[in-house]
């Protein structure tokens, strides 16, 4: 199998594609040079944010993944259904799944690396295989749908590097420019491929620029796709971003952009085409997270991927005390208790620990057998 960058539509000279074409990230032979990665970083890693906004990021990034994955796994009726009404959003019970947790897994590895990205890489993969070993009705059905379905995309479980990306961004601006380094290792674990690192990238550039909000270091959401598209090094997320600085200029909504990536009725949960939507939804709306999800929702498809980036990146621009009460409040982190939560939030914005903290940090969740119990018997979701 070849790469998909071999087609090309029928354009004119000078032209760019109504749809451009999928971008294959499993293909049978590996992208070539997967080890360079042409990045310019448009902002400085080692800017230093007040700690307040430290925290209120890294709460953010956690309840903002977590209820975008909520409503994500929701069906694209009870989506619409619950965004389509007039009256305040009532979600129900939120439960996230996968992406939530393969958050906590990278915080857990970040902890335990006493500032060193060898030890975290050694941890986080540690932790992601007993993660998927001990759902075992889980991953039979991931690898059976694997086998008998078409190609995949996306992320297995708990194994999203977009959102490892989103975590790490947070828990290291301030502290040292190798914040990259540690990102384009954590995707190469799962996807030793140049347009997923690159699309880690973009994330994790996004998120910097919802950390700066309301700090000296400000700078502006809507030039946000310019940035990004100056940054990059590869040629053909550069065009896809063209085409979403092009949309956003017409005002066009997600639903519009998201043809433009894929051309189909339905959304497909690829990593690199998840970022870039993501992203975009986030320049159309940055501080107004309910209109982000009520467009995102009219799209079809598999939302998991796209959703808790938006949600996350719009979370820790306006912090969590800026979204429906009522959300948080129907969220459920089980098995973390809200004082794990706040443990958690504590440990990750006073980054890099000393030795004495980290034999003193608490990784595992509130409740062991509960844990336990829920993921023996979760299936695919």
């Amino acid at each position: 199998m070849s790469t998909t960058l071999e087609y090309r539509p029928s354009v004119g000279l000078g032209a760019r594609p109504e749809v451009f074409p999928m971008l294959e990230i499993y293909a049978d032979k590996p992208v070539s040079n997967p080890d360079r990665i042409s990045w310019s970083r448009p902002y400085a890693w080692s800017t230093i944010i007040p700690a307040v906004r430290r925290q209120e990021s890294i709460e953010g990034a956690l309840i903002g993944c977590a209820l975008g994955e909520s409503f994500a796994r929701l069906s694209s009726s009870a989506r619409k259904r619950i965004f389509g009404s007039t009256q305040p959003v009532d979600p129900g019970r939120l439960v996230p799944s996968h992406r939530t947790e393969g958050m906590l897994v990278t915080v857990q590895a970040v902890l335990l690396s006493q500032a060193m990205s060898e030890q975290f890489v050694a941890s986080l993969t540690q932790r992601l295989r007993w993660y998927q070993r001990f759902q075992p009705i889980a991953c039979a059905k991931y690898w059976i749908g694997s086998l008998v379905g078409p190609d995949r995309f996306g992320a297995r479980l708990g194994d999203d590097p977009l959102m490892r990306a989103l975590v790490l961004s947070v828990i290291m601006q301030g502290h040292h420019d190798g914040a990259l380094d540690w990102i384009q290792e954590s995707t190469q674990i799962s996807y030793a491929n140049r347009w997923v690192t690159q699309a880690s990238f973009l994330v994790a550039t996004a998120t910097q620029i919802a950390q700066f909000q309301r700090t000296a270091h400000q700078a502006s959401v809507s030039g946000l796709l310019e940035d990004l598209k100056a940054a990059t090094g590869s040629k053909e997320i550069e065009n896809r971003i063209d085409a979403l600085i092009d949309a956003k200029s017409k005002n066009q909504s997600v639903l519009q952009a998201s043809k433009i990536l894929s051309g189909k009725d339905r959304w497909q949960d690829h990593l690199v085409d998840n970022a870039l939507l993501a992203i975009y939804g986030y320049v159309r709306y940055p501080d107004r997270i309910e209109e982000g999800l009520r467009d995102l929702s009219q799209l079809h498809g598999d939302l998991r991927g796209v959703m808790p980036i938006y949600a996350a990146l719009a979370t820790v621009h306006s912090s969590v005390g800026k979204i429906p009460s009522r959300w948080v409040e129907r969220l459920s982190l089980y098995p973390y208790s809200n004082q794990w939560v706040q443990q958690y939030v504590d440990r990750c914005a006073d980054w890099p620990h000393g030795p004495e903290d980290i034999q003193a940090t608490r990784c595992l969740p509130s409740h062991l057998t509960g844990q336990w119990i829920r993921n023996l018997l979760r299936g695919f979701s």
